[in-house]
């Protein structure tokens, strides 16, 4: 059996979560999708073969930046592929695989998921 990869979406507006959620999942994408970097993280040991990351940046609690720091400190999320997905996008920490910015454009979200994810 072939193990199933997750999309780990943070983003702290609602509708947009929701939206970005829903559209994985019609898709075939098995989806984790929390508010902030401190949900992320506590969620993190739960959610088994994270194959990218779509990130915002400014949110409550822990926003995108301190998350992407931390995130690349725990090992086997070290090499994960981290989408920018932010109305900051032009503030997006170096190393990140990819910046899309707001507002969301499905058709681009997913052509990015496709590249790194099996469905």
């Amino acid at each position: 059996m072939v193990p199933m990869h997750t999309v780990l979406v943070l983003e702290d507006e609602d509708d947009l979560r929701e939206s970005m959620r829903d559209l994985l999942e019609d898709n075939g994408y098995a989806v984790v999708a929390v508010r902030d970097g401190r949900e992320a993280l506590d969620a993190l040991p739960r959610i088994q073969h994270v194959c990218i990351v779509v990130l915002d940046l400014v949110m409550p609690q822990m926003n995108g930046w301190d998350f992407f720091d931390a995130m690349r400190a725990v090992p086997q999320m070290a090499d994960v592929p981290v989408v920018v997905h932010s109305s900051a996008a032009a503030r997006a920490p170096a190393g990140v695989t990819r910046v899309l910015g707001k507002p969301l454009q499905p058709e681009k979200l997913l052509a990015t998921v496709r590249e790194f994810c099996a469905p």
